[in-house]
């Protein structure tokens, strides 16, 4: 069952903004997709979710196709190492917040680890199962 938050977000859009939900999804997801490398749409299309490398230390990161807490930074081991939540302030289609992830990622990744939501791995465990991935 959606989420009240959602459906309200859903009819704003509809009628205050007379802007077709499902178009301005396919609009984010089509811009996205053409803002990746070939291999991360293959990611993408494969495993909903794509692999980024920062670009202030070449840290890897894998961005889920999600709004929130969808950030994960990889470590050399392979592991997680703490889960980023790295929003826009207005409601985007959930295509033009991933890539804004991305690029924020490759071309201001000191700054995003600054301002980023931080959840570490351990505290993903408590969690209750509905909020995890």
């Amino acid at each position: 069952m959606a989420r009240l938050g959602d459906r309200l977000r859903e009819l704003f859009l509809r009628w205050v903004l007379d802007l077709p939900l499902e178009r301005a999804h396919q609009a984010g997801l089509r811009l996205l997709k053409e803002n990746l490398s070939p291999a991360q749409r293959h990611q993408l299309e494969l495993l909903n979710f794509f692999d980024v490398v920062g670009g202030d230390t070449g840290s890897h990161y894998r961005i889920h196709f999600d709004d929130r807490m969808n950030i994960e930074q990889i470590g050399p081991s392979g592991k997680i190492v703490v889960k980023l939540c790295l929003v826009p302030k207005e409601h985007l289609p959930v295509g033009d917040t991933v890539l804004a992830q991305k690029l924020a990622l490759e071309l201001f990744e000191t700054e995003v680890l600054r301002v980023a939501a931080r959840i570490p791995p351990l505290q993903l465990s408590c969690l209750p199962r509905e909020f995890r991935y």
